[in-house]
């Protein structure tokens, strides 16, 4: 590909951007735009292209930093790694506004709030979001930071929580894998059955427990329990 003012202007992405809103572009497209100018012999386009298929996509993207793009990607300067970086939170943080006190009724809204933010995490955190009757967002805590593979936190630990807030009347689980496969351990799946049977115990409904991983070809980001069949 030749530098893209030298396509047509139907195909260039900020035409196509403005004529046809940033739905109709591919994401190496719209990280192009942020990029601005590639490196010589490579268009915007094709570096951004470069920069996704090191990180296995668009989930990979939640953990790089400017020091990374910059070390991996020589002439990358220091402008246009930190607008990458600062683009990547911005979109993060737009979409937890959007669905802070919203509705959790399923996995994908869970994943929309806490993907964004756990994907960028190198180690398990356990977080609880706690809803009402409505299931809509009360609150969201964390509760947990473990290491790389595993994270320690006892059902009790998260139903104090529960219990010790106000209009809770169901909550959903949420942590992350950091290497990226969402699919539960023995372990998680013996959490969240003491976990269920205490919810109910003590009158809590346990909406979901979502794993956060990322998703590849023929697997999603996330795993959800309810989905699964498990409650």
């Amino acid at each position: 590909m030749g530098r893209i003012r030298e396509l047509p202007s139907g195909e260039r992405p900020r035409e196509r951007l403005m004529a046809q809103g940033p739905e109709a572009l591919g994401a190496a497209e719209l990280l192009g735009i942020l990029l601005r100018t590639g490196l010589p012999g490579k268009s915007a386009v094709e570096l951004a292209a470069e920069i996704l298929g090191s990180r296995e996509g668009l989930g990979g993207l939640a953990r790089i930093t400017p020091q990374t793009l910059q070390k991996e990607f020589k002439g990358l300067g220091m402008a246009k790694a930190c607008q990458v970086a600062a683009a990547i939170e911005l979109g993060r943080r737009v979409g937890v506004a959007e669905v802070s006190g919203g509705l959790m009724d399923t996995p994908v809204k869970v994943e929309n709030l806490m993907g964004p933010e756990l994907r960028k995490k190198d180690r398990e955190e356990v977080w609880v979001l706690l809803l009402n009757t409505k299931l809509r967002l009360l609150r969201r805590i964390q509760v947990s930071r473990g290491s790389v593979n595993e994270t320690a936190v006892q059902p009790q630990e998260i139903l104090r929580e529960a219990l010790g807030a106000e209009a809770v009347y169901a909550l959903v689980v949420v942590h992350n894998h950091p290497s990226g496969d969402p699919a539960p351990s023995p372990a998680d799946l013996e959490f969240t059955r003491k976990l269920r049977d205490g919810a109910k115990a003590v009158g809590v409904l346990l909406q979901d427990h979502v794993i956060i991983g990322v998703a590849r070809e023929g697997r999603s980001g996330y795993y959800s329990f309810k989905e699964a069949g498990y409650l």
